[in-house]
């Protein structure tokens, strides 16, 4: 390539999947420090876009925005969303073109048939280098945190704290309510309860602050930045199988996380050694859904409700103890 080169990556959705992005960013900048790095992204991810300090420029999606960068000449597209509307925006838009693999059939056969094919899988963010390689192979394959996002740090609560992110979107992916009350009476810290502005989140997250002491609901109240922030300081994270998961882990926070119909092979599960996972083991019913499902489909649950709660609390008030200031 002549000149500083021009780079666009389009990843539309969602919370979680754009900050599996980070480390593919934070690699893409090691190799080209003076690139012009630019991303697509839908409107309501741009502030977490803009989170990472390698992005110059932020474009959301829309028909204006197609036919804009169809006039842009990029040096190479990275398509790390993999659908029609990607695609078609990234046959028109550079001179090297590269689209990440999704194993999406893999995926339904496992969930399916429980036959898996994904025995050498790859975690999402490396399926993200792996496609950045193929522009580059001095690609380094391997995780990597960002601890240097541009995080507002106003307006922050003081003291020590946990973070608990008690929902996800589906209802398969959510530890029980009561379960986490049960958990949460064990702490001695101040709890922050987080979650987005959806009514499931907020009735989850109101249910728990009324059955629990020394906890503040900020549930619908933070912005991504602020999230970060409240992240970034606190003692640990405590959350489901969510977008949660991953900015702590961008930010090199401890986690503790249920994961309850899902399976690593899909490729979300955590990365930091430090990260404490905590499923009911293999059932036969489990994987039930690559993303996660609005009920059980055998009326049991037993992915989440076999979780033993008294293990989860012994190992998180170990860690709260040797960890108090």
């Amino acid at each position: 390539m002549e000149g500083i080169p021009k780079i666009l990556i389009i990843r539309f959705s969602s919370f979680g999947d754009i900050v599996l992005t980070f480390p593919f960013l934070n690699e893409l900048r090691r190799l080209y420090p003076d690139a012009q790095i630019d991303f697509i992204m839908k409107p309501q991810y741009a502030e977490l876009v803009k989170l990472h300090p390698a992005v110059d420029n932020y474009f959301e999606y829309s028909d204006y925005t197609k036919m804009l960068l169809n006039q842009t000449n990029y040096d190479a597209v990275f398509n790390l969303q993999g659908n029609p509307k990607s695609m078609r925006i990234s046959a028109h838009t550079g001179k090297s073109v590269y689209r990440v693999k999704k194993d999406t059939l893999k995926k339904l056969i496992l969930v399916n048939f429980k036959i898996n094919k994904l025995q050498d899988f790859l975690p999402v963010y490396a399926k993200y280098l792996v496609t950045l390689r193929e522009f580059n192979p001095d690609v380094r394959i391997s995780y990597s945190v960002t601890e240097n996002l541009k995080i507002d740090t106003q307006n922050i609560t003081s003291g020590e704290y946990v973070i608990v992110s008690p929902s996800s979107k589906h209802f398969t992916k959510r530890l029980p309510a009561d379960k986490f009350i049960d958990i949460l009476k064990s702490l001695k810290s101040k709890i922050v309860l987080t979650g987005d502005k959806s009514k499931t989140d907020n009735d989850i997250c109101s249910y728990i602050k009324n059955n629990t002491g020394n906890t503040e609901n900020l549930c619908g109240k933070l912005s991504f930045s602020e999230l970060a922030a409240y992240i970034r300081d606190s003692k640990f994270l405590l959350c489901n199988d969510s977008g949660v998961l991953h900015l702590g882990e961008a930010l090199n926070k401890k986690v503790f996380v249920f994961y309850g119909s899902t399976v690593k092979e899909f490729g979300f599960y955590p990365q930091l050694r430090t990260t404490e996972i905590f499923d009911s083991g293999e059932l036969y019913c489990r994987p039930c859904s690559h993303i996660g499902k609005n009920k059980c489909i055998k009326g049991h649950f037993k992915c989440m409700n076999d979780i033993d709660i008294e293990a989860v609390k012994k190992r998180i008030n170990k860690f709260e103890n040797e960890n108090i200031s």
